[in-house]
């Protein structure tokens, strides 16, 4: 029976990684684009059509590299695997970062409002460039696929991308050969975004979670009353890295109430709530609690509670001690929420989910859920509490990669300061934090699951201890 303690920080939580980027290249968007055309043949697929827009631009990026950062696109494999891609006036540019031959297209309705729209062709005669035909049989990838069970429409002819494309495609091709392809890119047992399937994936991985470590690294060391989120924000030092969710200073019941506030001057008072989040893509690091020193300079009203923070992180323990590769989904979900699936812990949402460069691609975490862990699974360990009297929310998230022998032996030998940085959190979660986690997990930075009982002494941590019975 293991109990939670207070145990002396290992130096090593805050000490900072500069590792390298690891950029991908052309033959690695070429070996996704190959796994993308091998599943459209296994479906009968003729041309798989990728939405993107500035928010969800992660299914286009995945296979190309091409960042929506102002506009729409649309990204069209054939069977044959040629690419072409579909761009307003901005995104010309852009396309240029793409490594591989690619056919691009100005669609001047992918522009922003205003913007010239002089050399306008209509979508069909692009998509007919881009060699769609009558009888092509369309996969379109949006964001999201759906379930009968929470709709009245057929899945396979349900989507979620705009209405205007939607509809040339299916008067081009016909409304049965438009389907939804997303759950093949995104969805659950085989979707080809939802593993890491190269150890420079994985190295890639490290380098984002060192990134967004770091940041909030920093942000720990400088934390204390008197200054400000806008303050503490800047002491974070976090460079011009593209994110993938907006950084986060809360200080006080107000603003960790609200989760997602952006830093304003409000002023850290001591003993109260509050929480640091930064995320760059490829890994979210999120820390909240009470700014204290100890336990006698938390406020009043929330002494009686602080128990809320001690068995929330036992949960998120237990969890990290379950997860390996081909772990129940079902069993995970129920080692965090028998701990804490009471009203007054407020998990809402699912217990951890998959992320990559965007925050949150999909998560097979649910109660009963029929689905096990994928030898590469790139997970945010995302659990959320909120009391809501008094205010108190406790997240300790960091990302990590469950990976099986022959993806490890493999970063080992291609990145062998990555495997030893891993190798080293390793041993200091299990000794120091006391969490016995397996081989196959793999901490992506130096604060993987290092938990502060009060936020402003950086010297105690969480940690388990085996209780004798």
């Amino acid at each position: 029976m293991k109990k939670v303690i207070i145990r002396k920080a290992d130096p090593l939580f805050l000490e900072e990684v500069n590792s390298k980027a690891v950029p991908f290249d052309r033959k690695d968007y070429q070996t996704r684009l190959k796994l993308l055309v091998e599943r459209m043949q296994e479906r009968g697929i003729s041309h798989v059509v990728i939405y993107g827009d500035r928010e969800h631009f992660a299914n286009i990026e995945y296979f190309s590299g091409f960042d929506c950062r102002f506009e729409e696109g649309l990204l069209i494999v054939s069977e044959s695997g040629n690419v072409s891609i579909l761009v307003g006036n901005e995104g010309i540019s852009q396309t240029y970062q793409i490594p591989y031959e690619v056919r691009w297209y100005l669609y001047q309705n992918f522009s922003l409002q205003g913007q010239p729209r002089n050399q306008y062709q209509k979508l069909t005669e692009i998509l007919e460039k881009a060699g769609i035909e009558k009888g092509s049989r369309i996969g379109v990838v949006g964001y999201k696929y759906f379930y009968d069970e929470y709709i009245h429409t057929d899945p396979a002819h349900t989507f979620d991308i705009p209405a205007y494309i939607l509809g040339e495609l299916q008067e081009l091709c016909g409304y049965e050969n438009v389907v939804n392809f997303t759950q093949e890119i995104t969805g659950f047992p085989n979707g080809i975004r939802m593993t890491l399937k190269s150890a420079k994936e994985l190295a890639w991985a490290e380098n984002a979670g060192n990134r967004s470590a770091a940041v909030v690294q920093r942000m720990l060391k400088i934390l204390k009353p008197g200054l400000s989120e806008e303050d503490v924000a800047r002491g974070g030092q976090a460079g011009f890295t593209p994110i993938s969710m907006f950084p986060l200073v809360n200080f006080g019941a107000e603003k960790v109430r609200i989760g997602v506030a952006s830093p304003t001057d409000r002023v850290l008072q001591l003993g109260e709530v509050c929480g640091l989040c930064y995320a760059i893509r490829g890994c979210l690091t999120s820390r909240t609690g009470i700014a204290s020193y100890d336990a006698a300079s938390v406020r009043e009203e929330l002494k009686p509670h602080l128990e809320f923070f001690r068995v929330y992180w036992k949960a998120i323990s237990q969890w990290l001690e379950t997860v390996r590769v081909n772990a129940s989904c079902a069993e995970l979900y129920d080692s965090v929420m028998g701990l804490i699936g009471g009203e007054e812990y407020g998990v809402t949402l699912n217990t951890t989910h998959y992320t990559g460069t965007d925050e949150w691609v999909n998560s097979p975490m649910f109660k009963n859920s029929p689905y096990f862990i994928m030898d590469g699974s790139h997970i945010q360990v995302d659990v959320i509490a909120n009391k809501a009297n008094p205010v108190m929310t406790a997240i300790c998230e960091d990302s990590v990669v469950v990976a099986g022998p022959k993806l490890r032996q493999e970063l080992r030998e291609q990145y062998p300061d990555v495997y030893a940085r891993i190798i080293k959190r390793q041993q200091v979660v299990r000794e120091v934090l006391g969490i016995q986690i397996h081989d196959d997990l793999m901490p992506m930075s130096n604060l993987s699951f290092v938990y502060y009982p009060y936020m402003l002494n950086t010297g105690e941590v969480f940690a388990l201890e085996c209780d004798v019975e």
